[in-house]
Formats: C-alpha cells, structure tokens, sequence
C-alpha cells in the first residue's frame, strides 16, 4: 500500500517539456513577424498566420501538449501587448474573459 502511494506520489510531479522554451520563443516570433504586415496585405497576414499554425503543429505532432500551450501563450501575449486590436480581432473569444 505504501509503495502504491508513493508510486501515485511521485508521478504527479510534471517534467517540463524540453521544448516548452523553444515553443514559447517560437511562438513570440510568430507574433512579431505578423505585427510587421500591413493590415489592409490580408494575403500576407494570412499567409503569417498559416505559416505560425505551421509551427505550432510541429509541437503538436511530437504530442507534446506543454509545447503547443507554449507556443499559443507566447503568441497570444505578444500580440496582446503589441498590438492589442489585432489581439482581439483573432481572440474574440478571450478578450470578454479579461
């Protein structure tokens, strides 16, 4: 019994993903690099937003959750302190949680 809840004990402790930094900067670039389009380009906007799905999935296909989560965050943050109107044109969604 005791080994069994030791067991259960030391499984909780999460690893961190060793692409979770990588992600997360990853993710910050893609960001910046969408901020620096002209907004009335929509071609380029959505070709940089294509090409940010592009690299979120690479952490994805690895099934790695924590990078995905990485990439998401690092991408909503910069682009919520850079450009907060862009922001909420494609997070609809989180700004009324804010």
């Amino acid at each position: 019994m005791v080994a069994l809840m030791a067991a259960v004990g030391c499984s909780s402790h999460r690893q961190p993903s060793p692409m979770e930094a990588e992600a997360r900067q990853a993710g910050t670039e893609a960001a910046q690099q969408l901020m620096q389009i002209d907004r009335t380009d929509t071609l380029s906007m959505q070709r940089s937003i294509l090409d940010a799905k592009c690299v979120q999935s690479k952490y994805a296909l690895a099934r790695d959750s924590d990078a995905v989560r990485a990439f998401d965050d690092g991408f909503a943050t910069t682009l919520k302190e850079g450009d907060a109107s862009l922001y909420r044109e494609i997070f609809p969604d989180r700004t009324d949680k804010e």
